[in-house]
């Protein structure tokens, strides 16, 4: 089974490419190139592998969303990510506390003689 795939260079972009192609590599021998305006994509089966034609382009579009909903998504991802950083260490700071409270000798008293009667 032997494929040939074009892709605009204005509606996919070179990475979601070669996500897409890695997407199919265990079971297909992929050669990628560019000319002009397009991408090609040939594509080449290891063993009895089929590939449908809309499944390659179906993961392009997957591809392709996923780089618009990151591209979208990055600053509000990058605040959580510093909140939960700050809080984290907010945290850390009032545990080292907590535990200059602990008693010593609560700690290393045997559970048996303090609770079984």
């Amino acid at each position: 089974m032997k494929a040939l795939y074009k892709f605009n260079k204005e509606l996919y972009s070179k990475e979601d490419l070669i996500k897409t192609a890695y997407r199919f590599i265990d079971d297909f021998y992929i050669h990628l190139d560019a000319y002009e305006n397009y991408y090609y994509v040939n594509i080449q089966a290891k063993e009895d592998k089929t590939l449908h034609e809309e499944e390659f382009i179906n993961e392009m579009l997957v591809q392709q969303t996923r780089n618009i909903i990151y591209k979208e998504t990055k600053n509000i991802r990058e605040m959580i990510y510093a909140r939960a950083m700050a809080s984290t260490l907010i945290q850390e700071e009032q545990e080292d506390i907590d535990q200059d409270e602990d008693n010593i000798d609560d700690i290393l008293v045997d559970w048996f003689d303090k609770y079984e009667e």
